[in-house]
């Protein structure tokens, strides 16, 4: 429990949406594929995906699947 807590606090949570914005995005899709997954606008993914980059100090939109999946963000 103790690592996981460590690896928690370093970042500001994911949201619900921004965590499935990323997994969508690291499974190939496109934005306008996952906001019709997902029912909502192309518009608010890409604003889901740049708030997850954000939290997660990522450069790129790759940088933060690499980050979300290192650091066990994105498991269920």
């Amino acid at each position: 429990m103790g690592a996981f807590a460590r690896i928690e606090s370093a970042f500001e949570p994911l949201t619900q949406r921004e965590c499935e914005c990323l997994i969508e995005l690291a499974s190939g899709e496109r934005p306008q594929r996952i906001a019709s997954t997902l029912g909502i606008a192309p518009i608010t993914v890409e604003f889901h995906i740049r708030n997850a980059r954000r939290k997660l100090g990522a450069k790129t939109r790759e940088h933060a699947i690499a980050i979300a999946l290192t650091n066990n963000l994105l498991a269920p």
